[in-house]
């Protein structure tokens, strides 16, 4: 975890300078440190200088033999700026890495900043689209579908080697009591803005292999889980898709799920070619050994192509995921 998501942002400074206070305050913590920055950049210079002046001075008198040997001081004044020199870089560099480090934790504060203006500017417009699509009239499904009830024991869900195969319900999920709070300078994406409108603008197909969320009830929360597309009707905003639980229920039958486009992701085909995920990236994958998934952040790729995760909850654990099944982040 880069530091500058763990390190506390201090009290709330954006009524200052137009909303920009924050930023403000730490570009000038930044501002301070350039001239004592300099300030060594140019004694070093002085010193190599003097150190090679003194390298001169010594090698003349060498030249010139035993009409004027090179004395004990001699070589005490080149030991001297040979210390120094060390010195003044170490000091050198000590500043540079503290100005990197307040730069990265500036870029941070102002990229979140960023998202939380453009989430707040198009909420309005979000809602009003969404008020739209709740008032269309949506096609009715015959069948178990027409249920958003979520399948049974939606946290302890097993895990699915195939269209048809039984997981096992014995693997431990990641532990929400100990989930942490959000990180300063971090800002997850959000289903609830303009960029979850046009992922609703997303087609899928019979068969085809989706991460969901059931609609919840009663305000209860509900996980992203895996299934099947077994049914698409309408158009534009009024299609709706029926999709397949992949994990049957106690009783060794799999329950459909009405839902829309906005309330799935698409999971790429098998034998699909992706590009290897940036370390440090916020995504949602399916936990070892069962069907649900769950936020994690990316630890790097491993050699068979499989990407290692610390699970949120669950962050004193790596685990390795096949990256197919490791998508794209949303609340």
């Amino acid at each position: 975890m880069s530091s500058q998501r763990s390190r506390p942002r201090g009290p709330n400074r954006s009524t200052e300078a137009g909303g920009h206070g924050e930023e403000l305050h730490l570009w000038e913590d930044v501002k301070k440190l350039l001239p004592s920055t300099l300030n060594t950049f140019n004694d070093s210079s002085s010193n190599v200088l003097a150190i090679r002046d003194q390298d001169k001075t010594m090698a003349e008198k060498k030249d010139k033999g035993k009409s004027q040997a090179i004395t004990t001081e001699d070589y005490s004044k080149l030991d001297n700026l040979l210390r120094r020199g060390v010195k003044i870089n170490e000091a050198a560099g000590q500043n540079l890495l503290a100005i990197i480090e307040q730069a990265k934790i500036l870029k941070a504060v102002a990229q979140a900043k960023e998202q939380e203006l453009e989430q707040s500017s198009s909420r309005s417009a979000t809602q009003r689209i969404k008020d739209t699509v709740a008032s269309t009239s949506v096609y009715d499904f015959d069948g178990a579908g027409d249920s958003p009830v979520p399948s049974p024991n939606p946290t302890s869900r097993g895990r699915i080697n195939g269209p048809s195969s039984k997981g096992d319900r014995d693997s431990v999920p990641p532990n929400r009591d100990r989930t942490p709070a959000a990180k300063a300078g971090s800002v997850e994406p959000q289903s609830g803005t303009a960029a979850g409108i046009i992922r609703s603008k997303v087609t899928f197909a019979k068969e085809d292999e989706v991460a969901f969320k059931p609609k919840p009830i009663n305000n209860e929360h509900t996980d992203w889980i895996l299934g099947f597309v077994q049914e698409v009707r309408g158009e534009g905003k009024a299609r709706r898709y029926k999709v397949l639980d992949a994990e049957p229920d106690e009783h060794g039958v799999k329950k459909d799920f009405r839902t829309s486009a906005s309330s799935m992701i698409p999971i790429p085909k098998q034998g699909t070619v992706l590009p290897p995920l940036e370390t440090g990236k916020t995504v949602l994958a399916m936990y070892p050994d069962s069907t649900t998934f769950y936020k994690a952040e990316v630890q790097g790729m491993a050699p068979d192509g499989k990407v290692n995760l610390k699970f949120e909850g669950d962050e004193s654990l790596m685990q390795a995921v096949i990256r197919r099944y490791v998508v794209e982040y949303r609340g």
